[in-house]
C-alpha cells in the first residue's frame, strides 16, 4: 500500500439515493483510451448537470460505479452526479439509483491533480483487490470539499466489499 494512499477499516455506510448522467462501459475500453468516461465529465461541466439538479443534498459530486456484469473485467454503469433529497423527483435525462446499506473501505488519495491522484488510487485499489473480497455492488468516488481545486484535489474511493 502506498504511502500517499490512506484506507479505512471496513465500515458500515447508510444507503443514499442518487442521480446522475451514465453510461455502460468497461476498464478495458477505458484503458484503451476510446472510452466515454472523460467525455461524460466533460458534459457534465458544459451542460451545469449539477446546478440543473434542484433535490441535491449538497454541491458534493459522486462518480458511481454499479451495475457490474461480473467484477473489475466486466461492463458497469459509471454515472457522474449527486446524492439527493427526495428520490420521487427526477431531472430530465438523468438516471436515478438506490444505493443500500453496505460494508466499504475507504482509499482517500493524495492531494494533487484529480486525474492523477485518482488513477494513480484505481491502481493502488486494483493491486489490493487481488487477494481481497470486493462486493462489486456499488463503488463510488466523493469530490467534496476537498476537491474544489482541480490541481490539489484529494478524492475518497468507496470500495464495496463482503
Amino acid at each position: 500500500m502506498s504511502n500517499t494512499i490512506t484506507k479505512s477499516k471496513v465500515i458500515k455506510r447508510n444507503g443514499f439515493s442518487f442521480i446522475g448522467s451514465s453510461i455502460r462501459t468497461s476498464n478495458e475500453v477505458e484503458m484503451k483510451r476510446e472510452g466515454s468516461i472523460p467525455q461524460l465529465w466533460e458534459s457534465f461541466y458544459e451542460n451545469k448537470v449539477l446546478d440543473s439538479i434542484t433535490n441535491k443534498k449538497d454541491s458534493t459530486i459522486v462518480a458511481l460505479y454499479t451495475n457490474y456484469e461480473s467484477d473489475e473485467t466486466g461492463i458497469y454503469t459509471y454515472a457522474i452526479g449527486t446524492e439527493i433529497t427526495d428520490s420521487e423527483k427526477t431531472s430530465e435525462g438523468l438516471e436515478s439509483f438506490e444505493i443500500a446499506d453496505d460494508n466499504y473501505i475507504v482509499f482517500t488519495t493524495r492531494k494533487g491533480s484529480i486525474p492523477e491522484v485518482v488513477i494513480e488510487a484505481w491502481q493502488e485499489i486494483w493491486d489490493w483487490s487481488e487477494d481481497r473480497e470486493r462486493a462489486f455492488k456499488t463503488d463510488f468516488e466523493v469530490y467534496g470539499e476537498k476537491a474544489k481545486d482541480p490541481q490539489n484535489s484529494q478524492v475518497d474511493i468507496y470500495i464495496s466489499v463482503k
